[in-house]
């Protein structure tokens, strides 16, 4: 990458993710009167929260000149895209069903992809007060959202069973069919997390292994992904054993698995 610094895009991105967590915060301490809740085509919901998290987000993104995927964002023709050798994939509220229930989990994602796939991964958790980020090359850290100069450096040690396996809320795969190969039911707690933090739980030795059968959008999956490869951890496509790619035609993931045992 010799036209842009990496650290420098990490930072950006890492400062974008902090003023939609900020945004979301002050969403959240509003009445749901003040909400405007539609319906997007898919049936999944979204509110005047997340539009105002993209807007802050990819007003600081933009001018950094790389293309932009946003969940709230027009999504440019297929031809265009692929003709991108980085992209930025967007999520400014990962999690709205958890938000609009005041519930912990939800999140900001925000990653920088080539066509190996995420180089940079930025995970924001309002309510925990707390960011992640990782940079291929150069590692990952958890950071303080009030003062993004308070970070600590993310080296999980080895797992010990019982394994952890964080899963969605809405998994309907039974326990067995989720782990990956050669690691026996009986030696895994699963339980439910919402969103990206899974994935951010991973990296910090909270969790062991993070498995998820149904379908989702790149988006949602980006900038976890990015923290785990910075830390040298490969997420897999449940379809094809291969290491998860991006920038697809319909930019859906049909289920993956990531672990650190």
């Amino acid at each position: 990458m010799t036209q842009f610094d990496l650290q420098v895009l990490a930072e950006s991105a890492l400062e974008a993710a902090q003023e939609g967590a900020q945004i979301l915060l002050k969403h959240l301490d509003a009445s749901n009167e003040d909400l405007v809740i539609r319906a997007k085509r898919d049936g999944s919901p979204v509110s005047s929260a997340d539009l105002a998290s993209h807007k802050a987000i990819f007003d600081r993104l933009a001018p950094l000149g790389i293309p932009i995927i946003s969940e709230e964002g027009e999504l440019p023709p297929v031809r265009e895209r692929q003709g991108w050798a980085w992209f930025w994939l967007v999520d400014p509220l990962d999690g709205t069903e958890s938000f609009l229930h005041h519930r912990s989990g939800f999140a900001v994602n925000i990653a920088l992809c080539n066509a190996d796939g995420p180089v940079i991964g930025v995970v924001a958790d309002p309510l925990g007060g707390r960011a992640f980020l990782g940079v291929v090359g150069k590692g990952a850290e958890e950071v303080q959202l009030d003062d993004l100069t308070q970070r600590k450096t993310l080296a999980p040690p080895p797992a010990q069973p019982p394994y952890r396996l964080v899963l969605s809320r809405n998994e309907i795969a039974h326990v067995p069919d989720l782990l990956p190969p050669g690691i026996a039911a009986n030696d895994v707690i699963a339980e439910p997390v919402s969103g990206a933090l899974k994935f951010c739980l991973l990296a910090t030795g909270e969790a062991a292994i993070h498995a998820r059968t149904g379908p989702y959008m790149e988006w949602d999956c980006a900038a976890g992904d990015g923290i785990l490869r910075a830390i040298g951890l490969t997420t897999f496509d449940r379809r094809t054993s291969e290491t998860l790619r991006y920038n697809s035609t319909t930019l859906r993931v049909e289920g993956l698995w990531v672990s650190r045992v």
